[in-house]
């Protein structure tokens, strides 16, 4: 389970709230994994601020980069946020204790002049999480929620429109770690034979599993006893709760070995007590950030190998089934040799002894052997002695086509049986390499097979669309405010993005740049020279019906280039 745990989370929220005070809610939609996603607006800058509750995936974090919106009609969790959020300007973020408990205060003054403040409570709880809405009285009311809880699933509380809302059970006499760092409680003592990962989450508050064993990890190489153990811990818990408070901390996301699977996030103070890869990230949104998509590619990933794997499986038996069916089918040897046999005994009949005549055949001696050997041949008594040994050799010829099909499929089929098990052996590796690839391409803020990217001296990004889903995703997914698209004029060719993540001190450079990109992925790319068009990525519009890729746009200038991929920029 990956969830934000209590001390982190209030730290994650000092570094998202001045992001987020003061903006105003412009839409709330569902991305693609059921996150719920803000998009707000400030005078400065524009964003999105995630929240997820699902059961395994628990975080919040704020973005620039627009998440991928889940396809269909709005759900009544959104319509409902929508209805109460939308236009309203935050105005506090904050945490309920240490526990796993946001809430955001929103005020919309066009609702109603006196009651229009509500707020908005994310309970990162793991398998319980939820979001709930709720009015600013005292006791709040519920007026939505994500998941409804009733007094059958539940026995503490209920979570219900119109109830009044209760936060989750807290711990019970756990001590403040603030309090702790500055050492204005008295650090209790545990017992030396005690669990003391266990200990740690359930008499410090804000601790997890992931924090309690970095912690213990402290005292893997130190010789622990009765008289030291309580300095100890007090000693380390200080060290670790201070390195929080240093302005220069960096953030790092610890990676399973095996398969760098995100396992929890921590600070430097801790890093040498991490085993395995880590990344490390100037601040703590950027490492949650990393650390939520990371684990959402992860689980497509699996997803995706699961699905592989049970096609394989699937197949594997329809194979094996076709292999018994073939073995079943074909006619051996010997029964071919007799088809044969009976035919051309016939075929020499005014010269058989024939020892017996019966209704079905009738028994001769084999001339075809140098032995007296006797062999009965069937014969349809209302067939002449040509037509009968005809029908052997008919028997014969098509036993042995039929033979030689089904072989030729065997064939087919074992080979086709021998891919599919090297491909399930392989899958492992090489699921894991795309994992690979995928994670390198997080770090630069996705991952589309269908675009190519460029890095132009400025350090920006010149992203590439190579068919209709990626030139729609450019526009949709991957812009922010400040990118410029382009695009030859009045000629087909691929959409381009000019993602401005460094303000440069001659932007008219990098735009040249991705126009001679723009001409080289064209109808035109033999072409002298080119116009290509290119406006603030504010100034496009999708065409909602005219299919994927489709835009509109203004306020568009022209640039004359000769089409290229320039030296001085690189692929990534």
């Amino acid at each position: 389970m990956r969830i934000l745990e209590g001390i982190p989370l209030r730290f994650q929220i000092e570094t998202v709230s001045p992001l987020v005070q003061g903006a105003r809610v412009q839409k709330i939609t569902l991305s693609e994994n059921r996150e719920t996603c803000f998009e707000i607006r400030s005078p400065g800058q524009s964003g999105f601020l995630i929240l997820s509750t699902h059961p395994e995936i628990c975080f919040f974090y704020y973005t620039q980069s627009k998440p991928f919106v889940k396809k269909g009609k709005e759900t009544a969790w959104t319509q409902i946020l929508n209805k109460y959020l939308v236009g309203a300007k935050i105005i506090g973020f904050e945490q309920a204790g240490w526990d796993r408990v946001i809430r955001i205060t929103f005020q919309n003054q066009k609702i109603w002049v006196d009651k229009n403040h509500f707020y908005l409570y994310g309970e990162l709880t793991g398998r319980n999480a939820n979001c709930i809405l709720t009015t600013a009285d005292d006791p709040p009311s519920i007026l939505g929620c994500q998941k409804t809880v009733s007094a059958q699933q539940s026995r503490y509380r209920t979570i219900m429109v119109g109830d009044p809302y209760q936060l989750p059970p807290l711990k019970i006499n756990a001590i403040d770690p603030l309090l702790l760092a500055q050492q204005k409680v008295e650090f209790p003592i545990p017992k030396l034979d005690v669990d003391l990962p266990k200990w740690l989450v359930k008499n410090i508050d804000g601790v997890g599993p992931f924090l309690a064993s970095i912690i213990t990890e402290c005292f893997t190489n130190q010789e622990v006893n009765a008289d030291n153990l309580q300095p100890l811990v007090n000693t380390c818990l200080q060290n670790f709760l201070r390195k929080l408070f240093d302005q220069k901390t960096i953030f790092s996301v610890s990676l399973s070995p095996q398969d760098h699977f995100p396992q929890g996030i921590f600070w430097s103070s801790t890093q040498h007590h991490a085993h395995g890869p880590c990344l490390d990230f100037p601040n703590l949104n950027e490492a949650v950030k990393y650390f939520v998509q990371t684990s959402w590619n992860r689980q497509a990933i699996l997803s995706q190998k699961n699905k592989k794997k049970n096609f394989i499986d699937k197949e594997l038996l329809f194979i094996e089934e076709e292999l018994c069916q073939a073995d079943q089918s074909l006619v051996d040897e010997g029964q071919l040799n007799e088809l044969l046999i009976r035919g051309n005994l016939l075929k020499l009949y005014p010269q058989l002894n024939i020892i017996e005549k019966q209704p079905q055949g009738i028994l001769v001696t084999n001339l075809l052997t140098d032995n007296t050997e006797k062999i009965f041949i069937e014969m349809n008594p209302l067939l002449t002695i040509n037509q009968n040994m005809q029908l052997y050799f008919r028997k014969y010829r098509k036993s042995k086509t039929r033979n030689h099909l089904l072989q030729k499929k065997k064939e087919e089929l074992e080979f086709r049986k021998k891919t599919l098990e090297n491909e399930r052996h392989h899958l492992d590796q090489d699921l894991f390499q795309q994992e690979k690839d995928q994670t390198s391409s997080n770090q630069s803020g996705f991952f589309e097979p269908g675009i190519i990217k460029f890095l132009t001296p400025s350090k920006n990004i010149i992203l590439v669309g190579k068919n209709e889903k990626a030139n729609h995703l450019l526009v949709t997914r991957f812009s922010s405010r400040d990118d410029y698209w382009l695009h030859v004029r009045d000629f087909p060719g691929s959409h381009v993005l000019l993602r401005i993540s460094n303000q440069p001190n001659n932007l008219a450079g990098d735009l040249f740049l991705a126009a001679q990109i723009a001409g080289y992925y064209s109808s035109l790319r033999n072409e002298k020279s080119v116009i290509v068009m290119y406006t603030s990525i504010k100034n496009v519009k999708t065409l909602p019906h005219a299919g994927l890729g489709k835009m509109t746009f203004r306020n568009e200038k022209n640039l004359t280039v000769t089409p290229a991929i320039p030296d001085n920029i690189r692929q990534i």
